[in-house]
Parts: structure tokens; sequence; C-alpha cells
């Protein structure tokens, strides 16, 4: 027996080569989706994971300081939560893992203020200011990157800051 020789003809060739490049564009197109996927996941799991961390972390020094104050200390206000945000003049050049990563090592910088008094922290928000302008913050990335504040507020329990980052060369 004999196999009749049907690659010879134009139209086989011309169908079995679309089948070929048709697949690896479809799974290319594949492996793009998947890669887009996953970097999205992974992006939230670090999101909520930070988010948890600090949950833990303020809950743990709010449960301790309620325990020490006293009557004198709880009629006056104090720092509940810090929120580091970026302002809107910001530079998009930073990507958004490293917004994440730059507002969560300020927070962890400011962290000791959670339990103190917001009075005290009214009068020393210049200092506060200074200490986080003049520190360069260094990430997972080997690159340092220079913390500026935009805005501060203080309310009740709340310390809000706006910053913008750039990378210093």
């Amino acid at each position: 027996m004999r196999i009749p020789p049907l690659y010879h003809r134009k139209g086989y060739q011309r169908f079995f080569a679309g089948v070929a490049i048709g697949f690896i564009i479809g799974w290319a197109f594949f492996l793009f989706q998947g890669g887009l996927a996953h970097e999205r996941l992974i992006h939230l799991v670090k999101e909520q994971k930070s988010e948890l961390d600090d949950y833990k972390k303020k809950n743990e020094i709010l449960t301790s300081d309620d325990k020490k104050a006293n009557e004198e200390l709880a009629k006056k206000f104090k720092l509940h939560e810090i929120n580091v945000r970026f302002s809107n003049t910001s530079s998009d050049k930073l990507s958004n893992l490293t917004k994440l990563h730059l507002t969560k090592a300020v927070e962890d910088d400011l962290e000791h203020l959670i339990g103190e008094d917001t009075e005290t922290i009214a009068k020393s928000h210049v200092l506060l200011e200074q200490a986080i302008e003049n520190k360069p913050f260094q990430l997972d990335d080997e690159q340092k990157y220079e913390v500026k504040i935009d805005h501060l507020y203080l309310t009740t329990g709340i310390l809000r800051i706006y910053i913008s980052a750039r990378v210093i060369e």
C-alpha cells in the first residue's frame, strides 16, 4: 500500500501551515493573558498581606497601649491610624508595586507614633517631615528613593500624609 502524495498539493500545504501558525499565535496569546492575570493576582495578594500585617501591628500596639493608659491619658486625643498615599502630582514613572512598598516603608517608619498624643505630634510636625524627607528609602530592587511630603493632615486620631517620590541617582 502506498500513501497518496497529498503533501505536494499547495492547498494542503497552506492549510497545514495556517494550522501551525495559528497554534503558535494562540499559544503565545494564552501565555500572555495568563501572565497578566498572574501578575494582577500577585499584586493583589501582596497588597492584602501588607494590609493584614498593618492591622495586626496596629492591633498589638493599640491593645498594649490601652492596658497601660490611665484616666488622664484617656481624656486626650491619641493617634490611632496613619494613612500614607501618593498625591496626584507624583510622577507616574513608578510602578504600583514600588508605590505600595514605599507607602509601607513610610508607614513602618511612623509606626511608633500610634498611640501618641496628637497635640505632641502637631507640635513636632516639622521634625516629622524632615525625618521622612531626609531618609533615602531602599527597596528590594537595589534602587534608592527620595520621598517628599506634599501634604500632612492631622485630624482626630488619623494622620494623613500625601507623598511623592523619585529615584535617587
